[in-house]
């Protein structure tokens, strides 16, 4: 079964002409074709709020308010209890927890990319999903991903753009992520791979490839695929989409409805989990099981 991921060349990216051709040249290489692409500016992006939705929690965590509680774990409560010498629920209760968006206020407007620098400087803990905080004595507060705002930005500049694909491959989701997309850690990433390859040429690109600038996002899974393709995309670039064909013809449902409870499902961490690096036709047979239970 044809498998089909949604991508995008980031902002950090986009302009370099020697990307483009590498990037042409490993799908061609490896048989990934893309069925659709479109262009799409920073300024664009911020009148449609996508960038917020597509980072999710991350970008909930920087505009935390202290209104609806974060999602913290034990082992996250205690490594911050152990480190910063009070407990979350203290700290929390005495207002001393913002997220980024309101500690720049706090910070005398402090630049995103300093408040970025400052707050990775400092250490930050994990008490929760996505959610890092780090102790900044000037403002004294506890501050929720620093390095968000930065990142948001990036996106969402006046020059800045991405460039929205579908690809289409036959191989295994698996390969597709490890052996055409690579690590998401670039140094960790096969040299085949985009990520591979370019981070060993990022001397000569002059340009940083990290974690966070890493040339391109794609889905985890076919899942992760139909979620974000609804979230970027127009219903009729996804109401196709692989997923909902296989879920359509094992269910007898039409696309609309199987796709509001597929992003229902899609939104669960322990749901996208399940599904990572598994195939279009296998994620299909388990999610119709789910339906049928």
């Amino acid at each position: 079964m044809r498998n089909q991921a949604f991508a995008f060349i980031k902002p950090h990216a986009i302009q370099s002409q020697a990307i483009a051709t590498t990037l042409g040249d490993i799908f061609e290489d490896a048989e990934v074709s893309v069925s659709f692409t479109r262009r799409v500016t920073g300024p664009e992006l911020a009148r449609s709020g996508v960038v917020d939705r597509h980072f999710g929690s991350v970008a909930r965590g920087a505009a935390y308010d202290g209104g609806s509680p974060l999602e913290t774990t034990e082992e996250g409560r205690e490594a911050f209890k152990r480190i910063f010498n009070e407990t979350w629920d203290g700290a929390s209760g005495a207002g001393r927890i913002v997220g980024a968006d309101f500690a720049r206020e706090r910070l005398k407007g402090i630049g995103v990319k300093e408040l970025c620098a400052e707050w990775a400087a400092l250490g930050a803990v994990e008490v929760g999903p996505d959610v890092y905080v780090a102790w900044f004595k000037d403002a004294e507060r506890y501050v929720v991903n620093g390095f968000y705002p930065a990142i948001r930005d990036a996106y969402l500049a006046p020059t800045a753009a991405v460039q929205l694909m579908l690809l289409d491959f036959e191989m295994a989701w698996r390969d597709f992520r490890a052996t055409v997309i690579g690590d998401e850690h670039p140094e960790a990433a096969l040299e085949e791979s985009i990520r591979g390859y370019l981070y060993d040429r990022a001397s000569v690109l002059e340009m940083l490839i990290d974690p966070v600038d890493n040339i391109v996002h794609a889905s985890a899974s076919p899942l992760d695929a139909l979620a974000e393709k609804m979230m970027w995309l127009d219903e009729a670039q996804w109401v196709g989409d692989p997923l909902l064909v296989a879920l359509a013809a094992q269910t007898g449902l039409g696309p609309r409805a199987l796709a509001a409870w597929v992003a229902g499902r899609a939104r669960d961490r322990s749901v996208q989990a399940m599904f990572v690096d598994m195939d279009t036709e296998r994620v299909a047979e388990n999610l119709a099981a789910m339906m049928a239970r």
